[in-house]
């Protein structure tokens, strides 16, 4: 049986570049080189692609390299810095790829960017399309859909560069709809760059300014005390429906759930099954596949949300979740019973299942 092809793209202009090559280091190594040729692909800050063939090479019983999948292929042999960057055009027509992986996160990859690129170019691609891609990453409109939808989420106030000219205004919103402490982050940036936590007003205006630096967009909301938790959803390859994992509490060592506490090693403990009654889990896997279908996600995601008083509230959806040693989703596959390999094959064959579903596009005629 023929190998599927597998460009596995990361990196990327995105300020969540190196979470990404994480991400897609951990994709490339547990793909099944039974199942699949693995191209490891990294888009550069410029917008190249560059193959990887480096990441290709595991350690095999402490001596020597092994490759994996591609035998033969443009890319199996030599190091990265034999190959020069490409054009994803040229990339493409050369490579002959099945399916691509998308290991990017945040801007340019995360948010129908490279979705409808790959649209575009008719190659199959892992996760949700371009519509909910875009709509996951932008936190606004997201909340306005979930609200539209009844689905709890914080109170929120957004500032554009045009409300920030009077600050004044701003500070008295704050203080009368959201108090202090409240948290600022930017609009569409995932990884919790950008995010603070301002306890009081006087933090108020560098939080914003931080904040303004990852777009045109900021989001204030309200800090809710509570249990943190996030759901994986994986859509079963036979018939697409969404089906949630064990819930996982995150336990941050540190203020809040920042950067560091996201990827540093012992940055946060993630608890399984999480501290809740089995009413409120089973109420937050059904509000959490609720948001996942009300944005049109599909293949997998995460839903991050918080327990207080028995009541869920969500934050976000992340249509394409880190694949790192420290990441959310494969820890709750696990729990499932479900090893990383397995998870990663489930998310190729959804890709593929909804490529096969659609119907032929016909150029019109003259």
């Amino acid at each position: 049986m023929k190998k599927l092809r597998v460009a596995v793209l990361m990196g990327g202009p995105s300020p969540e570049r190196d979470v990404s090559v994480s991400t897609g280091r951990q994709i490339v190594t547990a793909l099944d080189p039974e199942r699949y040729s693995v191209l490891p692909v990294e888009i550069t800050k410029e917008g190249k692609w560059l193959p990887r063939p480096d990441m290709l090479e595991l350690p095999a019983g402490g001596t020597g390299s092994k490759q994996r999948g591609n035998p033969g292929g443009a890319i199996a042999h030599g190091r990265s810095g034999d190959i020069a960057p490409t054009t994803y055009d040229r990339f493409v027509e050369r490579e002959q790829v099945d399916v691509a992986f998308i290991a990017m996160h945040g801007p340019f990859g995360e948010d129908g960017t490279m979705q409808g690129l790959l649209e575009l170019l008719g190659i199959p691609y892992t996760g949700s399309g371009v519509l909910a891609s875009a709509l996951a990453m932008d936190k606004l409109r997201s909340r306005q859909i979930f609200e539209w939808h009844r689905i709890p989420v914080p109170a929120y106030l957004s500032v554009t560069a045009d409300v920030w000219r009077d600050r004044g205004h701003v500070h008295q919103q704050v203080g009368k709809a959201l108090g202090y402490p409240c948290v600022v982050k930017p609009n569409a940036v995932g990884s919790s760059i950008g995010v603070s936590l301002v306890r009081d007003a006087s933090r108020l205006d560098p939080a914003i300014e931080k904040a303004f630096a990852y777009g045109p967009i900021v989001l204030i909301e309200e800090y809710i005390a509570g249990t943190e938790i996030t759901c994986g959803i994986v859509d079963d390859p036979a018939n697409g429906r969404p089906h949630a994992l064990p819930l996982i509490e995150i336990v941050p060592h540190a203020d809040f759930y920042d950067y560091d506490a996201k990827y540093a090693t012992g940055g946060s403990d993630h608890l399984i099954p999480a501290r809740v009654s089995d009413e409120v889990a089973a109420r937050a896997q059904a509000i959490a596949v609720r948001a996942y279908q009300a944005l049109g996600c599909e293949g997998m995601g995460r839903v991050d949300m918080i327990a207080r008083a028995g009541d869920i509230v969500v934050l976000e959806i992340n249509t394409i979740p880190g694949m790192t040693a420290t990441s959310l989703l494969p820890d709750a596959a696990r729990a499932a019973g479900i090893p990383f390999a397995e998870l990663l094959d489930r998310i190729v064959r959804n890709a593929m299942r909804r490529a096969d579903a659609r119907p032929p596009v016909t150029p019109p005629t003259s």
